[in-house]
């Protein structure tokens, strides 16, 4: 089970970084953090092994992504 929920979050990572670097689109992304969660509205351009990097200079790591929503 924990597998497909990875690969579904790869998808959409994938597709984040399609709109970003191809659409110049942003997308929101909920990630947990030590006091809950925090919301990133921003433009993915890069993925790396462990982290997701965007157009605004933000180093997201992969493992406290939550969701990724289309904006």
């Amino acid at each position: 089970m924990k597998n497909q929920t990875e690969s579904k979050k790869e998808i959409k990572l994938r597709r984040a970084l399609i709109l970003g670097n191809f659409y110049q689109q942003k997308v929101k992304i909920i990630r947990a953090i030590n006091q809950g969660y925090e919301t990133i509205v921003g433009t993915v351009v890069g993925l790396k092994q462990d982290l997701v990097l965007t157009k605004e200079g933000i180093s997201i790591p992969r493992n406290s992504i939550k969701m990724i929503y289309q904006l």
